[in-house]
């Protein structure tokens, strides 16, 4: 005799199989996303929903420095794999927490989204297709062809800038002012045969390392290449970012209000901001070039240890 099937058994049946399918759906964010710059694979974002909870990791080369433009300035050849935290999913936007940093992720499409970081620009990804194990990371980044004369330069610049830098965090004032004075002509001699040490002609490593130094200099210096640096940022070949600081310590040099808030002074042990312009919109003109609201950055590490050693 034929068997009829028991439709009170197959009913609760597929049900639980329905709803144990809604408990492990994905979301749109599922998958494993990357971040390219100059044509490398440079971090992979896996993510997995379940019960509405999105969790993975990001693998990222150990070293990994990004400035705030989005461009890739250093990494190296050893990876780190960091778990997902914390997630919050709110349809086309997801909040991250990873080794303690918030990210907020957008989809902009349906295979493309955008990564915002505090104080940078916020990187664009491509969802990968297939096997995310088959995503090779980039272990060392491109050199391009310099010039020996452009390679020298690049070198010196790293070189003074250790320096610069060695001084600076032992909070050795005269150490500083030596230094600083011995680099001045060598400036004015880079000045005057390159220009503004740019993007395109020595890299961005090379063109920030020439605005610091450039930023410990006198006044007069200072706003004699301002101008340079002006048309550089607003070109694209410049970061808008040191052209903001080398423009606020010029105002502030010049006895005027700065207008990013880069510049502080110290008063009983403590930085506080330099006098400013609007300082009711401070902190959305800081945020369009990302740089962190005011508050925050009159607690950074150094600004708040430099006013202590001052106050010794």
């Amino acid at each position: 005799m034929k068997q009829v099937p028991c439709y009170r058994c197959v009913c609760p049946i597929l049900l639980m199989m329905f709803a144990a399918t809604c408990a492990r759906r994905s979301s749109d964010f599922d998958g494993t996303w990357i971040y390219r710059s100059n044509g490398q694979n440079i971090l992979k974002l896996t993510l997995t929903t379940e019960n509405g909870v999105v969790t993975g990791s990001v693998t990222k080369p150990k070293g990994l420095s990004i400035d705030e433009d989005g461009e890739v300035t250093r990494l190296g050849p050893d990876q780190a794999t960091l778990p997902v935290q914390k997630s919050k999913l709110e349809r086309n936007r997801l909040e991250l927490t990873i080794d303690g940093d918030p990210f907020v992720m957008t989809l902009t499409d349906g295979n493309r989204a955008t990564l915002a970081i505090p104080t940078i620009r916020p990187l664009d990804l491509e969802r990968a297709p297939g096997d995310s194990s088959a995503v090779v990371l980039a272990t060392s980044l491109p050199e391009p062809n310099y010039s020996q004369g452009i390679r020298a330069l690049r070198e010196q610049l790293r070189a003074m800038v250790t320096e610069d830098q060695d001084a600076r965090m032992a909070f050795d004032s005269s150490r500083m002012d030596a230094i600083d004075k011995k680099n001045r002509p060598t400036i004015l001699e880079i000045f005057a045969k390159y220009g503004w040490v740019t993007r395109s002609l020595a890299g961005q490593d090379a063109a920030h390392n020439f605005w610091l130094l450039v930023q410990h200099q006198n006044l007069d210096l200072q706003q004699r290449l301002l101008p340079a640096l002006e048309k550089a940022a607003k070109s694209g070949d410049a970061s808008m970012r040191d052209y903001a600081y080398l423009y606020d310590r010029v105002q502030i040099g010049e006895g005027k209000p700065q207008r990013w808030g880069s510049q502080v002074k110290c008063e009983n042990g403590k930085p506080v901001l330099s006098p400013v312009e609007d300082p009711a919109g401070l902190d959305a003109r800081r945020k369009e070039l990302y740089l962190p609201p005011i508050g925050e950055y009159l607690q950074i590490d150094y600004l708040v240890r430099s006013c202590k050693e001052q106050k010794k």
